[in-house]
């Protein structure tokens, strides 16, 4: 997200947000559905895995985001 936002003078704190509450997830849920539909080996781990990860996200984002959305707008009106 930091490349994807170079160049529009929005701040550090603002590209460390979007950063972090930005997209994300689909990319590891539609590999994890690539690998379950292919024959290798341990595709039943790598998807584990691959859904391991999405949920570790979400939990991760949603125990963050009242803090962080707080301070974000408290630094962003200073």
């Amino acid at each position: 997200m930091a490349l994807a936002t170079f160049g529009l003078r929005i701040g550090l704190w603002t590209t460390l947000f979007v950063g972090w509450f930005g997209p994300r997830g689909l990319a590891s849920i539609v590999f994890g559905l690539l690998v379950l539909d292919s024959p290798l080996v341990h595709g039943s781990t790598i998807a584990s895995i691959a859904a391991s990860t999405v949920l570790l996200s979400i939990a991760a984002h949603g125990l963050s985001a009242l803090g962080l959305v707080t301070r974000y707008g408290r630094v962003s009106r200073s």
